[in-house]
C-alpha cells in the first residue's frame, strides 16, 4: 500500500474551506496538533485532511496520531492498532498509542468507563494539564450529528446535549477537542476514501443492534431522511449551531450571575438570589459547581426544587463533592477521607446519584435495563451481594432512597428468609467484622423499608424473576 501516493489522490479532491472557521482559527495557533484516529474511514479522512492543510502551511511536522485499544474486540482491536502505526509511519507522522487493562470481565466493562480510559490516555500523551492545555482533532462528522440529536432528544437532554458534538469542545483537566470535519457525511467521506483507494477498518460492533447509535443509524434516520422534505444533515447541522449559539448565551448570562450570587467568605451561593432566577440559570449555577457537571437529570431536579422551596438538601455528586443546601446557602462541602462516623447523618440518595460516605466509601443507585445474560447471572444467584445488588423495581421506589447507620432494632426480609430478622443477628451469621458494622451504609425505601446492607442479600420482595427487563441496582464499593 503506497500511502503517499493515496494522500495525494485524496488531497486533489478535499475542499478544505469547508473546516469549520473555529477549528481553523485554534488550528493556527497550536504547535502540536493532535489526531485521535480508531482506523475507521472517519479518523482516517480526518487524519488525511489534516495532514493536507498543515503541509499546506508547511507545518506537517506538528501532527502527531493517538490511537487508543480498548482491548474489548479481540484480535481485531490489535489489527486496528496496526493498520494506524502502518499508516502513520508510512506518511511520517509522529505515531503514539496504549492499550486498555481490564480487571475483571469484559462484559461489565461500560461506555463511560471505556471513555474515560481513553481520555486519560489522551491527557498523558499530550500532557494536558490547565496551565498546559492540549487539543484532538477528532473524526465526528455529520452522520454523528444528526445520531447524536436523536439520542440526546430521547434522552431528555437540554441546550447542551442537543448542541453536541460541537466544532469545539473541552473535556476538562486542560483537554479540548476540534472536530473539523463535521460538514461531511458518513456516506460522503467513504466515497472519497474509495474513489482516492484509501483503505480503512470497520468495527462490526458498530452493526450489532444492542448498540444504540447502530439501531438509530439503521432504521430512525434512513426513515427520517425518506420522509423530510430537505436535505436532513445540513438541516439538522444548522439546527446544532444555532442551538450552541444559545448556549454560550446562556453560559455568558450563568457566569454573570455566578458573581451576584457567590459569597466568597461562606463559599456558598445564595439560596434567596438564586431562587430568584429562571430555572434555567438556576440549573446553570449548580452545573458550575465543582463536581456539579456529573449530577444524574433525576437529582438536579431535586435540587432544584430544593433551591426554590428552600428545602435542606444533602446531594452527593462523587470525587468527594456534595451539594449541601440549607435556608440560607447553597454550599459545596468535601467529605474528607478518614473521618469519624460519630457525625455521619442519614441523607437522601436520589436515583441515579453517586454519594461518598465519609471514610471515601461510594454508595449509588440507578435504574437499568437488563439484558439476558445479567438477568441469568443475578437470578442464578451468582451475584456478590457484598458490593452490589438488583432488585425488581418497575419505579416501585420513588424518585429517592435514604442512606444512614444501622440503628438497634433494625430487622427486614432478606432473600432466602421467611420471616425478618434482627440486622444484628444477620451480621453474625454472615460473619461479618464488628469493627465494619457500624461503617455499613443501610439503603432505605420510604415504601418497602431497608432494602439492602452490603454483606448481606437484599430485600427479599425486590428479588428479580425471570421476566423482569427493570431493575434498581444498589452499590457499594470501598
Amino acid at each position: 500500500m503506497d500511502w503517499e501516493e493515496a494522500a495525494c489522490r485524496l488531497e486533489s479532491r478535499l475542499d478544505l474551506s469547508r473546516i469549520p472557521r473555529s477549528v481553523i482559527e485554534r488550528l493556527d495557533r497550536l504547535e502540536s496538533v493532535y489526531l485521535a484516529c480508531s482506523g475507521g474511514a472517519d479518523s482516517v479522512f480526518a487524519l488525511l485532511l489534516l495532514r493536507s492543510y498543515l503541509a499546506r502551511q508547511k507545518r506537517a511536522g506538528s501532527l502527531c496520531v493517538l490511537h487508543f485499544d480498548h482491548a474489548l474486540r479481540g484480535l481485531a482491536s490489535v489489527g486496528d492498532a496496526a493498520f494506524v502505526r502502518q499508516m502513520a509511519d508510512a506518511l511520517g507522522i509522529q505515531f503514539m498509542d496504549a492499550r486498555a487493562e481490564w480487571p475483571g470481565d469484559l462484559e461489565q466493562v461500560s461506555e463511560a468507563a471505556a471513555r474515560e480510559a481513553r481520555l486519560a490516555f489522551f491527557r498523558r500523551a499530550s500532557g494536558a494539564c490547565e496551565a498546559r492545555p492540549a487539543w484532538i482533532c477528532t473524526g465526528h462528522h455529520a452522520d454523528d450529528v444528526v445520531e447524536t440529536m436523536l439520542m440526546r432528544l430521547s434522552r431528555g437532554a437540554g441546550l447542551q446535549g442537543l448542541c453536541a458534538p460541537r466544532d469545539v469542545s473541552g473535556a476538562g483537566g486542560g483537554l479540548h477537542f476540534l472536530r473539523p470535519i463535521l460538514d461531511w457525511g458518513r456516506d460522503e467521506l467513504r466515497k472519497e476514501l474509495h474513489l482516492a483507494q484509501v483503505p480503512w477498518r470497520e468495527d462490526e460492533s458498530n452493526r450489532s443492534d444492542q448498540n444504540y447509535r447502530a439501531r438509530l443509524r439503521k432504521e430512525a434516520v434512513p426513515a427520517w431522511e425518506r420522509a423530510a422534505d430537505r436535505p436532513l444533515r445540513k438541516g439538522v447541522g444548522r439546527s446544532r449551531c444555532l442551538l450552541a449559539e444559545d448556549a454560550e448565551a446562556l453560559d455568558a448570562a450563568a457566569a454573570y450571575f455566578w458573581r451576584q450570587c457567590w459569597d466568597e467568605g461562606e463559599m456558598a451561593f445564595d439560596r434567596r438570589q438564586v431562587a430568584s432566577l429562571p430555572r434555567g440559570l438556576q440549573r446553570r449555577l449548580l452545573l458550575l459547581l465543582p463536581g456539579g457537571a456529573g449530577v444524574a437529570a433525576e437529582a438536579l431536579e431535586l435540587a432544584l426544587a430544593a433551591v426554590q422551596a428552600g428545602d435542606p438538601l444533602k446531594l452527593d455528586v462523587g470525587q468527594g463533592s456534595s451539594y449541601q443546601f440549607s435556608a440560607e446557602w447553597l454550599r459545596i462541602s468535601k467529605t474528607e477521607e478518614g473521618s469519624g462516623f460519630a457525625d455521619w447523618e442519614a441523607f437522601t440518595l436520589p436515583i441515579g446519584t453517586i454519594a461518598y460516605l465519609p471514610d471515601g466509601a461510594r454508595v449509588s443507585a440507578e435504574r437499568l435495563c437488563l439484558d439476558g445474560a445479567l438477568r441469568e447471572k443475578i437470578v442464578s444467584g451468582s451475584n456478590d451481594d457484598a458490593s452490589n445488588v438488583y432488585l425488581d423495581d418497575g419505579g416501585n421506589h420513588g424518585d429517592r432512597l435514604w442512606v444512614r447507620r444501622r440503628a438497634p432494632g433494625d430487622a427486614f426480609k432478606p432473600f432466602g428468609k421467611s420471616s425478618p430478622k434482627k440486622l444484628k443477628k444477620l451480621f453474625i451469621d454472615r460473619k461479618i467484622d464488628r469493627r465494619d458494622r457500624d461503617r455499613l451504609p443501610v439503603f432505605v425505601s420510604e415504601e418497602s423499608g431497608i432494602l439492602w446492607v452490603p454483606g448481606i442479600p437484599p430485600y427479599a420482595d425486590g428479588k428479580l424473576g425471570f421476566g423482569c427487563d427493570a431493575a434498581l441496582r444498589l452499590t457499594y464499593v470501598r
